[in-house]
């Protein structure tokens, strides 16, 4: 990375995309202008906003430099990360901007309260204090707003931030000329407060980006923090290089791929490949970056730096995946991002001009209409600020993220809600997701002492395998028996002796030991067979009726697997699902979701929770993750099922239609306001109380609308 922190991707035709990491985007409207504002730029070709990562995406010619784009994105009001951008970096940074947002915006309250509790109780002279107070906010806390606003508008660009300063600002000089005609100095007090809920609206969104790097920062944790050195160092993963030698502690990740060249153990690589028993790893053998080692110690050598592992390389998917995953605004952001603010503007307009006009053709004192004018065009901006409009969205989203967070699921945006009405075909993860990823024994035979002997030497082992044994034997109510010269064998079982006979157990066709194929762990005693268990991973108890209610909503079920083909069909044909995918890589999850995408059946969910599941569920329409995901899945997916609960899933599939209105529902409320008082503002027939009656109602019956909505979505 440069000094921007961007990374440059060859195109043909001198066409390249530079990577931005920026700062200060809140909501759909920051990635709206900035997305129409770098456009009008000469050379660049098209620009993509994703807000999940703070990340801009920008196709331009070679001649336009990264330093054109940074100038361009700081003049439009947002910060561009300098020097390179790690999360301990962006966290900090984000954690600054969330704590000044909020200084601003506490400032700002705390000046015009007592406006607020006596707004005209006041003496003559305290209207010079107002003045000075909203002064100071609107000229000093929200500058970097105005700036933004003008530098929008210098591009063609009308946002809410060009409204609020027009609104902001007209109030306030309206409200200087209460010195000439004191009913005007409420006014003031609307500028005031129109600053204040701005400001305060900034630092919502900057301390919920705050959180969302927060979250961001721990996909590091799939990768160990350092590295163990051969020569005993421990250095950061990133510092490693190819050739590097690095000692994995049985239970540890392994860092980076690499080659074993000493040691063999058996290595899970489950949330990585999606297969889901562990693989035993000997010299020679490669080994994958982010995997979990099992019992044994490996030496193994770096075979590439971070930047080209197999990890890495499937953040790249999701990162590939996110530049061309079209933008998805909700209902309410359609309207305002595109129509409202320019409507408000335009209505404003012409109703200076229409007093000032009939003024003209009425013969009447042109100098009073023309002032009943530009005091209507106010109002008109001033009720027509979309602050119960912005608000109606947030409020109802808040709402349904309270009210699903108590059912253990997180909403990472509602814009999911409504994308789910138009959800016709559901794709599943098998391991973690159909399954538990954990192996369980479903069933044992065996003659004599077998259970016990089988018991006494696996509880000493920390094999998936092992476990499964022990808590079986455990629910059976057996007791152990004393163990000596016990060994774990990696990719074959344990072996141990008990009251003089040696006992082994593990996996068939590593033993002499003869054993029919109806079982896939075996028990020896003495070398011969005395017991067999049947291990398999343990499908959820909710799975087969969740993919059965799936169908019975007219879903058409597909399952994807990175695991066997042997395995994955046994499943599907156990849960009844005709459509499944075996032995698939992430790039290849993500073709077949594409194709789904492509048949215009309907949007796709896709469920998952392994770190070969990320990139899918970042094209899919609507992601959902396992609550006992992987970090990357979970940050990637729309919904998480905090509570692992499948029937939670299909309670939000069966409630879809009443979630996607209820924001509809109260934009359309917010705005029912702005049609009654717009037009008595045109009209002259609305008054600075009033209008700020008006939208104290507006805000207050979104509220409740929303607290009632969200009990039934």
């Amino acid at each position: 990375m440069d000094e921007l922190g961007e990374r440059r991707m060859s195109e043909d035709k001198g066409i390249r995309t530079t990577r931005l990491y920026v700062a200060g985007m809140a909501c759909a409207f920051c990635a709206s202008t900035i997305e129409r504002g770098l456009a009008k730029l000469n050379g660049v070709k098209s620009a993509k906003v994703s807000l999940e990562t703070g990340e801009v995406f920008v196709r331009h010619d070679s001649s336009v430099s990264p330093e054109v784009l940074r100038r361009e994105l700081e003049r439009l009001g947002y910060y561009v990360f300098e020097g390179k951008r790690d999360s301990v970096s962006v966290l900090r940074d984000s954690k600054r901007r969330s704590l000044s947002s909020w200084g601003l915006s506490s400032i700002s309250l705390l000046l015009t309260l007592p406006m607020m509790v006596k707004a005209y109780a006041l003496p003559a002279y305290s209207f010079y204090v107002n003045v000075a107070v909203v002064s100071a906010a609107l000229f000093y806390s929200a500058l970097p707003i105005h700036r933004g606003a003008l530098n929008a508008l210098r591009r063609g660009i009308l946002n809410e931030h060009v409204l609020y300063g027009v609104s902001g600002i007209s109030a306030y000089v309206l409200g200087l000329l209460g010195v000439l005609y004191p009913g005007l100095r409420e006014f003031l007090l609307i500028s005031a407060l129109l600053t204040s809920l701005h400001l305060t609206a900034g630092w919502m969104g900057a301390y919920l980006r705050y959180k969302v790097e927060e979250s961001l920062s721990k996909i590091v944790e799939l990768r160990p923090p350092v590295a163990h050195l051969a020569n005993g160092e421990d250095v950061p993963v990133t510092r490693l290089r190819e050739g590097d030698m690095v000692v994995v502690k049985p239970g540890e990740k392994v860092p980076l791929d690499g080659v074993v060249v000493n040691g063999e153990s058996e290595v899970s690589e489950a949330v990585i490949t999606g297969e889901s028993e562990p693989v035993l790893k000997r010299t020679g053998d490669v080994v994958i970056g982010g995997s979990t080692n099992g019992s044994g110690h490996l030496v193994v050598r770096v075979a590439t730096e971070y930047s080209g592992s197999f990890l890495s390389r499937i953040l790249g998917v999701v990162e590939e995946v996110k530049r061309s995953k079209p933008s998805v605004l909700t209902f309410f952001e359609r309207i305002v991002d595109r129509v409202w603010v320019p409507l408000v503007l335009t209505i404003s307009l012409l109703t200076l001009l229409g007093w000032g006009v009939y003024g003209a053709l009425t013969g009447h004192d042109l100098s009073f209409y023309l002032f009943r004018g530009v005091v209507s065009a106010l109002l008109v901006s001033v009720i027509g600020y979309p602050c119960a409009i912005g608000f109606s969205s947030p409020a109802m989203g808040l709402s349904l993220f309270e009210r699903y967070l108590r059912a253990g699921v997180m909403l990472k945006g509602v814009g999911a809600l409504e994308r789910l009405s138009e959800v016709r075909t559901v794709v599943l993860d098998k391991t973690g997701t159909l399954t538990y990823g954990q192996p369980v024994v479903r069933g044992f035979r065996g003659e004599g002492e077998a259970l016990v002997y089988a018991y006494s030497v696996e509880r000493f082992s920390s094999h998936p395998i092992a476990r499964a044994i022990t808590l079986y034997a455990e629910g059976e109510g057996v007791e152990p028996l004393e163990v000596t010269n016990f060994r774990e064998l990696p990719g074959k079982g344990v072996v141990g002796e008990v009251e003089g006979n040696e006992v082994f157990v593990g996996r068939i066709g590593v033993t002499n030991c003869e054993a029919p194929l109806n079982g896939n762990v075996v028990i020896c005693i003495n070398g011969k067979l005395a017991g067999q268990f049947d291990v398999e991973d343990d499908l959820r108890r909710d799975a087969a009726e969740f993919v059965r209610r799936l169908k019975v909503m007219g879903m058409r079920v597909v399952m994807l697997s990175g695991d066997r083909g042997d395995k994955v069909r046994a499943l599907a044909e156990r849960l009844g699902i005709p459509e499944y995918y075996a032995e698939m890589s992430p790039e290849r999850k993500v073709e077949v979701v594409r194709e789904l995408k492509g048949r215009e059946e309907g949007g796709v969910l896709m469920l998952g929770d392994g770190v070969n599941d990320s990139a899918s569920l970042a094209l899919a329409d609507v992601s959902v993750a396992m609550g006992s995901a992987v970090d990357l899945s979970k940050n990637v997916a729309d919904i998480v099922l905090l509570n692992n609960d499948l029937q939670t899933l299909l309670s939000i599939l069966e409630r879809r239609g009443r979630a996607s209105k209820a924001i509809p529902s109260n934009v359309t409320l917010a705005l029912l306001y702005n049609a009654v008082g717009i037009p008595l503002a045109v009209l002259g027939a609305l008054s600075g109380l009033l209008a700020m009656v008006i939208m104290a109602l507006s805000l207050a019956s979104v509220f409740v609308n929303a607290r009632l909505s969200a009990l039934y979505a």
